[in-house]
């Protein structure tokens, strides 16, 4: 150790110890001062320039006394969800009544004369302005057919189609002529049907009338519940329509290219049957097992 370098320290450590035993209180280390949070003071926040700062607002007093809401209440306004129910077709046919073969007669030269390939798809008996919607509803349907009570009517209508164009036409007895392309009722699917090879013995041009059965024929044949409901009648096309093929009356015969269905008119009833179009023998009758 050095003890020349330890003798110079000694006066000074004395000195300061006697001091404080004058002033009579011992030594103390020095506290630091506390530190403010910024939680405890606020400091001002100055105003922008050319703006003179704003007091702090003072929390509003709470109210006294009863708290009357004077503000009118409205009745909550519940909007409509009826729809109203469509309007159901009266019109009804004025012209002649007539058979379904004498119709086919005076619409099958028509057709022929709209196109030279023209084939039969439907003939039934519509109401006036309907025809356009026979291949998008179901036969019976009271806004689009009408009853041909005792197998005949007054507007009767055929829907013809043309393989080469690809067309179909509705020809009625009032003399109105509807292109069913236009008015959207001919789908691809009827397109293929009714151009397929099944549907080529119903060309029109062809087609010998006087060996069909005449619907007035057909109409005594039908049972009780669709008499006493009201007869619809058409002739269609099974195999194009989609029907086909039908049951043949005796196992091993050839399927009915060209039918006739008798239906009630009654949308309660189900009740229908269907004919051979060349035999006028009974194919289907719902009312037996």
């Amino acid at each position: 150790m050095n003890l020349r370098r330890t003798g110079a320290l000694l006066p000074a450590i004395l000195l300061v110890f006697l001091t404080a035993c004058d002033n009579g209180t011992p030594a103390t280390p020095s506290t630091a001062p506390t530190a403010t949070t910024a939680a405890a003071v606020s400091s001002p926040t100055p105003a922008p320039v050319g703006e003179v700062a704003t007091p702090a607002a003072s929390a509003p007093a709470a109210p006294t006394g009863t708290v009357v809401d004077a503000a009118p209440v409205a009745s909550p306004t519940i909007p409509s969800t009826e729809v109203p129910a469509p309007t159901a077709v009266k019109a009804t046919a004025t012209g002649e009544a007539v058979t379904s073969l004498q119709a086919l007669t005076e619409l099958k030269a028509r057709a022929i004369s709209w196109q030279s390939d023209a084939r039969l798809v439907m003939l039934a008996n519509v109401r006036p302005g309907q025809a356009a919607r026979l291949l998008g509803v179901a036969l019976g349907d009271p806004d689009v057919t009408e009853p041909t009570p005792g197998g005949k009517g007054r507007n009767w209508a055929l829907i013809a189609f043309s393989p080469s164009t690809k067309g179909a036409v509705a020809l009625t007895m009032d003399g109105s002529q509807t292109d069913l392309v236009k008015e959207g009722a001919l789908t691809d699917d009827m397109v293929q049907s009714f151009g397929s090879d099944e549907m080529a013995a119903l060309q029109l041009s062809s087609l010998d009338v006087s060996k069909l059965v005449d619907s007035d024929e057909l109409a005594s044949k039908a049972s009780d519940a669709v008499q006493a409901a009201g007869i619809g009648i058409a002739m269609l096309a099974p195999d194009g329509l989609g029907l086909g093929p039908l049951p043949t009356p005796a196992a091993g015969g050839q399927p009915a290219q060209l039918a006739y269905e008798l239906f009630s008119t009654d949308p309660t009833q189900q009740a229908f049957l269907f004919f051979d179009g060349m035999t006028g023998e009974v194919l289907i009758d719902s009312a037996k097992p």
